[in-house]
C-alpha cells in the first residue's frame, strides 16, 4: 500500500503521524509538509514590500517544518516499508491533490485541523477539499487510530459507498476488526439484500459484522450511533446517486459527518 500522509505543525497532524505506523504497517509512505505562505495572515503592503515579507515568512516556515519532520520520520523509520519527506510550496489544498495526481496513492491520510463548525463552513476545509477532488480515499485522523479499530460503515447502495465496502473487505485497509454495518436509505428487500451481501463479504475477511438498519434523519443518526458505540472510524461514501441538486444537497451528509463526528472518518468516492 502506498499512502500520502499530509503533515502540518498542528498535535491533529502529529496524532495522524503517530496512528499511521500501527495501522498500516510495511505501507509505502511519502511524507508531505507544505509551505503556505499564503496562508500566513498579514497586513495590505506594497508590492515591493509584500516579497520581502514573503521571504521572511518562507524562512519561519522551513525552520518550523526543520524542528518537527525529523521527529515524525522518525516514526516511520523502524516499521514502514519506505519513507520519504516531500516539502513544497504552495496553497495547502492545491499542493495535496496536486502531489496525489503525481504519485497515485492508495490513501491520502490528514490530520484534522481542528476548525470549530464556522470557521469550516466559512473558510473552507482543506481536509474536505482534498476529499471531494482527490481520486484516493481520504482518511481524516482526529484523535490517534488503534491498530484495529471499531468501525461504522455507512452503506446506501451508492457507487461510492460499495467502493468502500471494497476497500475495506478486498484491499485491507484496515486489519479485520469489528464493524457496524449501517444501512441507510428507504426501506426496501434490495437494502435488506444489500446488508446481508456486505456482510459476508466481510465476515469472510475475518471482520466481526454487527449489521442494523438506520430510518431516521442520516447525520444525526450515524453521529449518534458513533458516539454511542464509541467507534475509532466511520466510513462512508461520497453522494454519487443523484441528480447534481441532490447531489449537492445529500453530499452536505458526507461533509457534515466530517466535519461534526467526534472520530476519524474515511471518505471514498465513487470514481477512482
Amino acid at each position: 500500500m502506498k499512502i500520502l500522509l499530509a503533515v502540518d505543525h498542528t498535535q491533529q497532524a502529529k496524532e495522524a503521524a503517530r496512528g499511521v505506523p500501527d495501522c498500516f504497517p510495511g505501507a509505502e509512505v511519502e511524507i508531505l509538509h507544505v509551505l503556505d505562505i499564503e496562508a500566513v495572515p498579514h497586513s495590505h503592503l506594497s508590492a515591493a514590500l509584500i516579497d520581502r515579507y514573503h521571504q521572511k515568512i518562507r524562512a519561519r516556515l522551513q525552520a518550523e517544518a526543520n524542528r518537527f519532520l525529523p521527529n515524525i520520520l522518525e516514526l516511520f523509520l523502524q516499521v514502514m516499508g519506505r519513507v520519504r519527506v516531500l516539502v513544497r510550496e504552495g496553497g495547502t489544498a492545491e499542493v495535496i491533490l496536486r502531489t496525489a495526481s503525481s504519485l497515485h496513492p492508495d490513501l491520502i491520510v490528514l490530520g484534522s485541523r481542528g476548525f470549530t463548525k464556522v470557521q469550516a463552513w466559512l473558510l473552507g476545509s482543506v481536509s474536505y477539499r482534498v476529499a471531494q477532488q482527490a481520486r484516493s480515499p481520504v482518511l481524516l485522523i482526529k484523535h490517534v487510530l488503534p491498530a484495529r479499530p471499531k468501525v461504522l460503515l455507512v452503506v446506501d447502495g451508492s457507487v461510492a459507498s460499495k467502493r468502500a465496502v471494497t476497500l475495506l473487505a478486498e484491499q485491507a485497509v484496515v486489519s479485520p476488526c469489528h464493524v457496524i454495518v449501517l444501512g441507510v436509505g428507504r426501506p426496501s428487500p434490495s437494502r435488506n439484500a444489500s446488508l446481508r451481501d456486505v456482510t459476508a463479504r466481510l465476515s469472510a475477511r475475518g471482520f466481526t459484522v454487527d449489521p442494523r438498519l438506520l430510518d431516521g434523519n442520516p447525520v444525526t443518526d450515524i453521529l449518534a450511533r458513533a458516539h454511542a458505540e464509541a467507534v475509532d472510524l466511520i466510513v462512508t461514501g461520497l453522494s454519487d446517486r443523484y441528480g447534481w441538486w441532490r447531489q449537492w444537497l445529500w453530499g452536505n451528509i458526507s461533509r457534515k459527518i466530517m466535519m461534526e463526528a467526534p472520530t476519524s472518518v474515511l471518505l471514498v468516492r465513487a470514481e477512482g
